[in-house]
């Protein structure tokens, strides 16, 4: 595996939020990057920021839950540089929060096309050019729903916890063969599509963080491209919490219940 100012990094759901900082956070280390989305335009634009900065980019329009766009975003990576050495796959989704019983099927397969299935997809086809290239690191970005029950978000939580079970099983399978697999568990992260909510919703929930605060997505990519790095030579099969200490508290469960129960109710009464 090449050092990271000499390797080549995929990185999916890489048009905004914490893709967009993963990828700017390799570039700025020398890193050649394919910025993976399903927005032209958003990938176009990190590329353009990539870019500005002196970093080298390409941007790989590509739908991670659909094998032939992952094949071709492979494809596309070795092609151009004839090599890949990372990859942070990111690309997520998350379906309104409602009781199990009220989720649609069509809700619970969205969710796992992308959030488990684009792993799975990720990591199939990035291993083998990987194994080609001589050794690799793979951090799937998860979520703190990885680590337990998130009410109100059973498909996020189930396709979270299929990521996770995905990284430590392929961990196991290729620690002999030089490819590293980890996650990275964000917690609450301060990207747009949270920073949506209104202040009534976004202030009991910072005030339940032990950091009283919310991640930013630097801390999230910095965490990333450590599990990346030669620094974390040592380390595969692992998922590193980035959540300021949130579920370091066995009041976690029964704080997130409330929170959302309460979120739930705020919106009906503002329909």
């Amino acid at each position: 595996m090449a050092a990271l100012n000499q390797g080549v990094a995929i990185v999916t759901g890489g048009g905004s939020g914490m893709g967009r900082g993963i990828a700017l956070r390799f570039a700025s280390l020398g890193t050649k990057v394919i910025v993976v989305g399903r927005s032209s335009g958003n990938i176009e634009e990190t590329v353009a920021l990539i870019r500005a900065e002196g970093g080298e980019a390409q941007a790989c329009l590509a739908d991670v839950s659909v094998e032939a766009d992952v094949i071709r975003m492979v494809d596309f990576t070795t092609e151009r540089y004839g090599r890949l050495d990372f990859a942070a796959n990111v690309a997520g989704v998350a379906a309104s929060p409602k009781p199990l019983h009220e989720m649609s099927l069509a809700e619970f397969e969205d969710d796992h096309a992308v959030n488990s299935r684009g792993v799975f997809l990720g990591m199939k086809y990035q291993i083998p050019a990987m194994l080609r290239s001589g050794g690799g690191s793979i951090v799937n970005v998860t979520s703190g729903a990885a680590l337990g029950g998130f009410a109100y978000f059973s498909a996020y939580t189930a396709a979270k916890h299929a990521a996770l079970g995905l990284t430590r099983t392929a961990a196991l399978e290729y620690a002999d063969k030089g490819i590293r697999v980890n996650s990275v568990a964000p917690g609450a992260i301060s990207t747009p599509m949270l920073m949506r909510n209104e202040e009534d919703v976004l202030a009991p929930m910072r005030m339940s963080i032990p950091m009283k605060r919310f991640g930013t997505e630097a801390e999230i990519a910095a965490a990333t491209v450590w599990l990346c790095s030669d620094e974390a030579s040592y380390v595969t099969g692992q998922v590193l919490p980035v959540e300021g200490g949130y579920t370091a508290s066995v009041l976690t469960v029964v704080s997130a219940h409330e929170l959302i129960k309460d979120g739930l109710e705020y919106a009906a009464k503002k329909k």
